[in-house]
């Protein structure tokens, strides 16, 4: 299984402060999202539990899930040493430190023993090229949940090229035009999406899941290049 040593800070369309300002006006559905996964987690899980949130970000979804269950235990795993900062601070602001903590680095630097009921990647596997790190970064965090246990899966997808992706970004252009996103950010933000985004097709990306050790996928979100998928770690 290969490393991941992608930079976040690097790569990321928009960053830190800004992040949290500008993204739930590039991502359609953004705050729904994670509603929709707290839903979903809700549903599948028992109030006392422990739940792995890949990607934590700016700590987004860790407050959501932590206000919305305050029995729950989470971790929050993230190599972007600004994005902790920020969602250290969030967390310290809603009285959550002690209910969410934080690792700064990747899923495979976890030891393989810390074992989790359910986990969450949200809009994280679109940075992650599908050149095999997509699959081992999936594969990093089966290992790491119990059998049978639940796993979210948001992501942007879609198939460079083809003409539903061309349709669905000009979609997206659109969107960001009702959300007052001036032209030259559009422009960066058209240029990151060619050059460092690695979106892969709803078909690849259901592959990839029953590849890594998930099955019974359910897609629970679609908002133009926005999709959400339900999944079930195998129990052998």
């Amino acid at each position: 299984m290969t490393q991941q040593t992608i930079d976040f800070d690097r790569n990321a369309a928009i960053g830190g402060d800004e992040y949290d300002k500008m993204t739930p006006s590039v991502f359609p559905g953004y705050e729904v999202i994670h509603q929709m996964a707290l839903a979903c987690l809700q549903a599948k899980l028992p109030d006392e539990t422990n739940v792995l949130v890949a990607g934590a970000g700016t700590g987004m979804e860790l407050v959501k899930f932590g206000q919305g269950n305050s029995k729950w235990q989470l971790l929050g795993v993230d190599p972007s040493e600004k994005m902790l900062a920020i969602a250290k601070n969030k967390l310290q602001h809603h009285g959550l430190s002690e209910q969410i903590k934080l690792f700064k680095g990747y899923i495979n630097d976890l030891p393989e023993i810390s074992i989790y009921d359910a986990a969450t990647s949200i809009l994280v596997m679109y940075y992650i090229p599908d050149d095999g790190s997509k699959l081992a970064f999936l594969q990093s965090i089966v290992q790491r949940m119990k059998p049978s246990s639940t796993f979210i899966l948001i992501d942007f997808f879609g198939e460079k090229g083809t003409d539903d992706f061309q349709q669905m970004i000009s979609l997206m252009k659109e969107f960001w035009k009702e959300m007052g996103i001036p032209e030259a950010k559009k422009a960066e933000l058209l240029e990151i999406m060619n050059k460092s985004l690695y979106p892969v097709s709803e078909t690849r990306v259901l592959e990839l899941l029953q590849q890594a050790g998930f099955s019974k996928v359910t897609q629970f979100y679609r908002g133009l290049l926005i999709g959400g998928w339900m999944a079930m770690k195998n129990d052998f």
